[in-house]
């Protein structure tokens, strides 16, 4: 049985980092993950849950895309991110612009690639799990999950040009959460 305080109190930061990254939107970040949990919750109530972070984790990114889909077909934009409180050590305001205006367009693209192409590049590129990480979580192999991240990167350079190059490319996991803190995490830096 899974303890699900525990599981908000751990890995409830990490299910907010990724929803925030991926939605841009405080409001709709918090719907995602709430929605998220509860999903969760009720699949575990079914099925034996072996990794409640990893399950989570799938659920809030599969509830993300799902929102972006949604909001992308009705063609309907917000603004970027939440920039109230950017911190001194951050990056020039120019380079700021131009993180937010490289993931606007990352948020346009990903909700057209194919759902586990999209997963597997999230769960890569913006949190920082292995190949065998993913696999185990995708149900699929080692090398399939290289063909579904190197296909998604393909697809996201063609539909965001050639200046989307630096955001494709494998960034440390510092340099991604810089950018979504200064996007949705102003005062919360876990």
């Amino acid at each position: 049985m899974v303890d699900w305080e525990r599981a908000v109190r751990e890995d409830g930061p990490a299910a907010w980092r990724t929803a925030c990254r991926l939605l841009g939107n405080r409001q709709d970040a918090q719907e995602c993950v709430q929605d998220a949990f509860a999903e969760a919750i009720a699949l575990s109530r079914k099925q034996v849950v072996k990794n409640a972070r990893a399950l989570l984790l799938h659920v809030v990114t599969a509830r993300a895309m799902d929102r972006l889909r949604r909001k992308y077909r009705r063609h309907s934009v917000d603004p970027p991110g939440d920039f109230e409180a950017v911190a001194d050590d951050l990056p020039q305001p120019h380079q700021q612009a131009e993180n937010a205006e490289l993931l606007e367009k990352l948020r346009a693209a990903l909700p057209t690639l194919p759902p586990q192409q999209s997963q597997a590049f999230v769960l890569h590129c913006v949190e920082g799990w292995s190949y065998q990480q993913i696999a185990e979580r995708l149900g699929v192999s080692v090398g399939a999950v290289g063909m579904l991240i190197l296909r998604a990167r393909g697809k996201l350079k063609e539909l965001l040009n050639a200046d989307c190059g630096l955001l494709i490319k494998r960034r440390s996991v510092n340099q991604q959460s810089e950018i979504s803190n200064q996007q949705c995490l102003p005062g919360d830096r876990s």
